[in-house]
């Protein structure tokens, strides 16, 4: 049995500081025992944060995942070897926008379905602006400043967003699915799910808000067209204004 995702790693907002051991390190790469860095994927970029000891500094700028996970690091002050009890903290700041950033987006995509039968085929969340690539039947029934409007009232609405699993059979029967599961990897049985209120369940392993009440009001910043039936809708939070 395959999972996506694990419980017990970056859930969501304020992630706490760790202790890890170094288990593999190179000039530019740690590797650790544990971790709870998030790494890039799923179009969430990678969290950053500091790995410390007494004798030992340096930037974590980038994660990345595949058999192991490697901590891309730079600004390295001192020295660190295998089997180094290392202390490490995650930006708080980063990782709570892009969380928020996250969520959002499953509104987005929530919402432009459920009003015009759109599908996301693509999306890369961002710090300051995301984009959410959308496939209608007929894109000019889209209409922006409305969507907006459905997605600031969802925010207002202060839901629950809930992280659990569900088995891959389950998620094919529940309607709140919009995500085509046949184009999702086909070894995993068991997913990591992401449910908002009444509105959404997607099998996501990236980071969220705890309630929709959390984002900010968004703003769509900019639509434009991806080809035949396809529109990039980018969207920005309105403080940033």
């Amino acid at each position: 049995m395959t999972v996506l995702g694990h419980l017990d790693q970056h859930p969501g907002i304020d992630p706490p500081n760790f202790i890890a051991t170094v288990t593999g390190i190179s000039e530019e790469i740690i590797e650790m025992d544990k971790t709870f860095y998030y790494p890039k994927g799923g179009g969430q970029p990678a969290d950053k944060g500091i790995i410390t000891t007494e004798s030992f500094k340096c930037n974590v700028y980038d994660v990345s995942k595949n058999e192991s996970v490697f901590h891309h690091i730079d600004d390295v002050n001192g020295r660190l070897n295998v089997g180094d009890v290392i202390s490490c903290s995650i930006n708080t700041n980063w990782r709570n926008q892009l969380s928020s950033m996250h969520t959002a987006q499953h509104l987005i995509s929530a919402l432009a379905n459920e009003e015009w039968g759109a599908d996301t085929v693509g999306n890369q969340i961002g710090y300051d602006r995301t984009r959410i690539d959308l496939k209608f039947e007929n894109r000019d029934v889209f209409n922006a400043d409305h969507l907006e409007e459905l997605v600031n009232d969802a925010i207002q609405n202060n839901m629950l967003v809930k992280m659990d699993y569900r088995d891959s059979d389950e998620l094919l029967k529940d309607p709140l699915v919009r995500v085509n599961m046949d184009r999702m990897p086909p070894n995993i049985d068991v997913w990591r799910t992401i449910s908002i209120g009444d509105l959404d369940v997607c099998p996501c392993a990236g980071t969220h808000v705890p309630r929709t009440g959390m984002i900010e009001p968004v703003k769509i910043s900019k639509v434009k067209s991806k080809g035949a039936g396809k529109l990039r809708v980018e969207y920005i939070f309105e403080k940033t204004i």
